[in-house]
């Protein structure tokens, strides 16, 4: 009987397939081992959730993500016959009037924000779309705007609300509850008026000098803008007071001097003509003929 010789292939390969927990049927090129591999291996990769240390914050306080809003609206078509509500509308420290404040002080806060507006327009009943983003020419500090609602095919959301000067009554109020530090209260602080710069006494000299008249006192001119009163001190914090994605927030502080510098003109010295400081000094030029 002849022998014949068996070769035995190795297989020097590490890698250590697992078994099938159940009797599996044959299913063609991908069958359910497949299936059964795939699956452990997905429980195999679900992520550990790492651990703080006693001195490092976790990476979830390290890495936050910014809040976003809940409801993201990219076309605003069907707003827009909607009303826009500004913060400068009811806010206390504006002048009535000018495309600033649209209320009695009185009924209006001291630092409003386009959130509490969004907030207030919910309580009452009605429809609102906010946009954060969105600032008024001359509240560019606090910025956000909402759209409001408040009829819709002629019928009224409320029947409370019947114009549009009712419906920022009506939110300043929600606003005054909810805030009650914010209330304008009177008597009214006012910025107190800049003292007239005294003038220099004019130097003596020897000899008569003319008799001098006395000058009557000068009187701060009118601008025909009645002055604005100040809010209560000491002011909340930034954050409270302006909306969180207000351009004066990154620096921590508001230039408020700055804001002051734009809207104040330079004042002219006292006793001189208009247009005096822009004119210059005259010279005396001497000819010398040889």
């Amino acid at each position: 009987m002849s022998r014949r010789t068996a070769i035995l292939e190795e297989f020097d390969d590490e890698t250590d397939l697992p078994l099938p927990s159940r009797p599996l049927p044959n299913t063609g090129a991908r069958g359910a081992i497949l299936e059964e591999i795939e699956y452990d291996l997905d429980d195999e990769r679900e992520p550990v959730p790492p651990k703080a240390g006693p001195a490092s914050p976790s990476q979830q306080q390290q890495f936050r993500p910014p809040p976003g809003e809940k409801n993201v609206v990219t076309d605003i078509t069907p707003y827009k016959s909607w009303t826009c509500v500004y913060p400068i509308y009811i806010d206390a420290k504006r002048a009535y009037g000018r495309g600033e404040r649209r209320v009695p002080r009185a009924k209006a806060v001291w630092w409003p924000l386009s959130k509490d507006i969004a907030d207030a327009s919910t309580r009452l009943g009605l429809q609102a779309l906010h946009e954060v983003q969105k600032a008024h020419p001359r509240d560019w500090d606090n910025p956000g705007r909402v759209r409001i609602q408040w009829k819709k095919d002629g019928r009224l959301l409320n029947p409370r609300i019947k114009t549009k000067k009712q419906l920022l009554e009506a939110l300043a109020l929600h606003i005054q509850q909810v805030k009650p530090d914010n209330v304008p209260r009177e008597p009214y602080n006012y910025s107190p008026q800049p003292a007239p710069a005294p003038t220099p006494a004019a130097p003596s000299s020897k000899g008569k000098q003319p008799l001098a008249k006395p000058r009557a006192p000068l009187t701060p001119k009118r601008t025909g803008h009645a002055q604005l009163p100040l809010p209560p001190q000491p002011e909340p914090e930034l954050a409270s007071r302006v909306s969180p994605y207000s351009p004066s927030l990154p620096t921590g502080m508001l230039l408020e001097t700055v804001k002051a510098g734009m809207n104040a003109q330079e004042p002219a010295l006292p006793g001189a003509p208009p247009g005096a400081a822009s004119q210059k000094g005259k010279r005396k030029v001497v000819r010398v003929r040889g």
